[in-house]
């Protein structure tokens, strides 16, 4: 039996253990402060008004998506009914963007380094490390490597939106971003190397502990600074902090701090300016994602949030006809009903394969070429040979692989050939058989020879379609049904059209 005085011993032990578990759990998910990174972060610091990192990322980038979408259809829309039309892929698109962000809280290389955020003053190298991942951006976009700009996408936005939560630009009662952040030819404002820019706070939340002049409206004069974070670099005598009960440097002095990263006064002693800093935050991420697509076109812009690439892997043999005449009409119904929205591929790719060879290939960003080569595709000839379907479907992969960011996410591949065994009877039934062959023939076919097919379809989330040559056409539809944008659930899904007969 326990008794009272020891009762009490445990209540209070477990309190304390449960403030500790709790005081854990913020130290590993924000090592290092910002706007908040994500949802989960919101939710262990009871600030769920805040605006994160993921929610102003998110927001502008599907604003500025509709907006390319909606100026490139000519025609104003239902927002909210196009927006749930984006599709999985340009979701997938923008949590990479999303977590290339939030990685540079959690990161060790970025996420206590002060350039990386805008900390102790280091305005100048911060700014300079953004017009670096700026130009990587356009470098990669231009080269096609969209995967590696949306990386860069996410760090920039970091840092972009950082500054408007760490400086004092929304003290100085600023209402427009700053443009010289990213455009050297824009005006400046000094930074406040030298001088006191804070005095005392004693509580959690610090009102008016910005010295006068950092507070000034008058432009002539205004200086520019940013709190200081944990112990490194050391905190000069006078300068403000970044604040927060994570933040070790809020108690030299000037103690207090001056961050805006959430709505919660024991994370951001500026929270009741919170809401300014990520409008302006907001504001800066929409002007590089639109000067963006200003630079390289709004067709490159929506690449770069990963529109479907269309992949037809087909047999060419003389017994493919109906299969071919069915895939034109196919591709042809696909990119005339998805002209002009996100869900129309980017790029085409064409591998035909025969035997006992493939290729060639041809790839295209033009849909028109794309159906020309279409077009072009004869059914012709074949010998006695195995047709090179995998040989195909390794080709394709292989050229992915190469180009793994110029082929962008997610591919529809379609894969046309006929059964191994009934296509290898037909042929050699125009042959002399030998006693041997006509047995060999007699024998019953093997019930897994589509096995293959159906595995490799399977794997990737798409289907293997059994039909006959009368029947294609009307089957293909089902192919394009489910490849519609918004029920790919799947990275590459390949879809099979057998023909047994």
């Amino acid at each position: 039996m326990t008794s009272p005085g020891k009762g009490r011993i445990w209540e209070v032990s477990g309190k304390q253990m449960h403030w500790f578990i709790l005081a854990y759990l913020l130290f590993l998910a924000l090592p290092c402060m910002g706007f908040l990174p994500n949802f989960w972060s919101r939710v262990l610091t009871l600030s769920w008004d805040s605006h994160t990192h993921q929610y102003i990322t998110e927001r502008a980038i599907v604003n500025v998506t509709m907006e390319t979408l909606r100026g490139t259809k000519k025609h104003q829309g239902n927002h909210a009914e196009e927006q749930t039309k984006l599709g999985r892929g340009f979701w997938r698109a923008v949590g990479e963007v999303v977590k290339s962000n939030a990685d540079m809280d959690f990161l060790s290389s970025t996420r206590s380094n002060p350039v990386y955020h805008f900390d102790s003053e280091r305005v100048d190298s911060a700014m300079g490390m953004l017009r670096q991942i700026w130009a990587q951006t356009l470098l990669s976009v231009r080269a096609k490597e969209y995967q590696r700009a949306r990386h860069s996408l996410g760090q920039l936005f970091h840092s972009l939106q950082d500054f408007y939560s760490h400086s004092n630009w929304v003290e100085m009662g600023q209402r427009f971003i700053y443009l010289h952040l990213l455009q050297p030819e824009e005006p400046a404002i000094p930074v406040a190397e030298d001088t006191p820019t804070c005095m005392e706070c004693f509580s959690h939340t610090c009102r008016n502990n910005l010295l006068p002049r950092m507070t000034n409206r008058q432009q002539d004069t205004q200086l520019l600074t940013t709190g200081y974070f944990s112990t490194f670099p050391t905190k000069p005598q006078g300068k403000c902090s970044h604040g927060g009960i994570l933040d070790s440097s809020r108690y030299k002095g000037a103690k207090g701090g001056i961050n805006k990263d959430s709505t919660s006064p024991f994370f951001s002693p500026h929270h009741y300016l919170h809401v300014e800093a990520a409008n302006l935050a907001t504001e800066a991420t929409l002007s590089v994602l639109r000067d963006l697509r200003d630079t390289v076109g709004h067709k490159t812009f929506l690449s770069v949030k990963q529109v479907p690439a269309l992949v037809f892997v087909m047999d060419t043999t003389g017994s493919m006809f109906e299969e071919i005449t069915a895939a034109r009409f196919r591709a042809h119904s696909i990119i005339q009903s998805r002209a002009g929205s996100c869900g129309q591929p980017g790029t085409f790719l064409l591998v035909p394969f025969h035997d006992p060879g493939d290729g060639p290939v041809y790839e295209t960003d033009d849909p028109n070429q794309f159906m020309q080569h279409m077009e072009n595709l004869m059914a012709l000839g074949g010998g006695d040979e195995p047709e090179m379907c995998l040989s195909a479907i390794q080709v394709h992969l292989d050229l992915k692989h190469w180009s793994c960011y110029g082929l962008i996410f997610p591919q529809v591949t379609f894969l046309l050939t006929e059964d191994p065994n009934y296509t290898s009877e037909s042929k050699r039934g125009r042959k002399r058989r030998s006693r041997r062959e006509r047995r060999r023939r007699s024998e019953p076919l093997s019930p897994d020879r589509f096995s293959l097919y159906s595995s490799l379809s399977s794997l990737s989330g798409g289907l293997t379609i059994f039909t006959t040559n009368s029947d294609i056409r009307g089957v293909s539809t089902i192919v394009e049904d489910n490849t519609a944008s918004d029920k790919v659930q799947q990275q590459d899904p390949l879809y099979c059209w057998t023909s047994t007969c």
